[in-house]
């Protein structure tokens, strides 16, 4: 229901597949709707428990 909502990858426009954490458990992030947002299998995968800033550091290194 939730992924209805989302047009596709909330960071890179892909597919809708899968509910990702924006600030993951391991850094204090809960289980609300408000911390979720809709990714890609890849993105998920990649972000994994990463904070949003640590990932976005890691995906410019990966572009460059």
């Amino acid at each position: 229901m939730v992924l209805a909502r989302w047009g596709g990858c909330a960071y890179c426009s892909g597919p809708a597949e899968v509910l990702d954490h924006v600030r993951p458990f391991e850094h204090g992030g809960r289980d609300v709707e408000s911390n979720l947002v809709a990714a890609c299998h890849r993105c998920n995968g990649l972000k994994s428990s990463l904070s949003l800033a640590e990932w976005a550091v890691t995906a410019n290194t990966e572009r460059e």
